[in-house]
Parts: structure tokens; C-alpha cells; sequence
């Protein structure tokens, strides 16, 4: 991580009291394997990211219901589609600077692993499950 964690939880403006967890939001598979990890699922952020995609679901369809009252269901999930995707949400991680706390395997770093929107939408996921879950 090339910068100090507690710039992030300014930047998003919430302090962690588990501080593993923001950390394992931040990592990224090749860096669990490169460091041994035995079960690189719990040591990545794979899991986080999962729960995080339910949770923004859940977040964006709530805001959906409430301020669009005459949206049927199949427009709302439109919507939710086109807002809830990789390139919405790897801007919003380029809007915090995310990809500054990645933690990356030597060759996903070598590739520009930080650049990749795949890698920072999914980063932003598994944040957005941390808070949730530290919350």
C-alpha cells in the first residue's frame, strides 16, 4: 500500500474500528497468493466484493423506489443496471483515489493492475461491504 490507510478513511470520510477489514477490502487476489496466504479468499478481498455488490444493490434500489414513486420494476432495474456498473463505480474509485491503497501482486502491478477499472470497481464494492459490515 503506497499510502497510509488513515488518508483513506478521511477521504471517504469513515474511520474503522476493525482496521483488518479495510485492509483486506484493499487486497487484491495476487497479492494474497504472492504472500502465501493459504486460503486466498479470506485473505483477499474476493468476499468483500460480493457482499458489497449486494449492498450498493440494495442502496441504489432503495433510492430508486423512494424518489422515483411512478418507475415500474422493469425501468427501475434498467436504471439500476446502467447506474450499478464497472464504469460508474471505477469512477467513483478514481474520485477517491483508490487505487493509491490497492494492494497488488508484483505482476498485476507490473500490468497496470491499479488503472484497470475491473480491479477498482471491484475494490469499490468490497470498501463500500468493509463500512457496511464495520458499521
Amino acid at each position: 500500500m503506497s499510502r497510509d490507510i488513515s488518508e483513506l478513511e478521511e477521504r471517504i470520510g469513515y474511520s474503522f474500528h476493525n482496521r483488518d477489514l479495510i485492509v483486506k477490502a484493499m487486497t487484491h487476489t495476487s497479492y494474497a497468493n504472492e504472500r502465501g496466504a493459504k486460503n486466498r479468499r479470506d485473505m483477499s478481498y474476493q468476499r468483500l466484493e460480493f457482499l458489497g455488490d449486494s449492498v450498493l444493490s440494495t442502496i441504489i434500489s432503495t433510492y430508486l423506489y423512494k424518489h422515483f414513486p411512478n418507475m415500474n420494476e422493469g425501468n427501475m432495474s434498467k436504471l439500476r443496471a446502467s447506474v450499478v456498473c464497472e464504469s460508474s463505480l471505477a469512477e467513483i474509485a478514481q474520485d477517491i483515489c483508490l487505487q493509491e491503497y490497492l494492494l497488488l501482486g508484483h505482476g498485476e502491478e507490473l500490468s497496470g493492475g491499479k488503472n484497470k477499472p475491473s480491479i477498482q470497481a471491484d475494490a469499490f464494492e468490497s470498501l463500500l461491504a468493509a463500512v457496511y459490515l464495520d458499521a
